[in-house]
């Protein structure tokens, strides 16, 4: 190798700045990405979080829901036996 073909240490120290200048970019690059994901994270938590409330609440509706209609049969059932006996009709029941 001649002494033209030969890289100088300048040479040498700007290919490092720049790999320097590079890595440092992509340090950036990489903080607001991260950034960026922790706030979709707690969008996502906060979206679960309401899902999970909405079906807690369907939940216990469905619950009641359940509950009244089996008071309303055995009400009905009742009804029924007291129309038997008392020879009221009951309409549409």
């Amino acid at each position: 190798m001649t002494m033209s073909n030969m890289a100088t240490r300048n040479d040498i120290d700007e290919v490092i700045g720049i790999v320097k200048d590079f890595m440092s970019q992509v340090s950036v690059q990489f903080d607001e990405v991260n950034s960026r994901l922790d706030t979709l994270d707690k969008k996502y938590d906060s979206l679960v979080n309401t899902i999970d409330g909405f079906i807690s609440r369907i939940d216990k509706y469905e619950t009641e829901q359940a509950s009244r209609d089996h008071q309303f049969e055995k009400l009905l059932s009742w009804a029924r036996k007291v129309s038997e006996k008392t020879g009221v009709p009951l309409e549409n029941l």
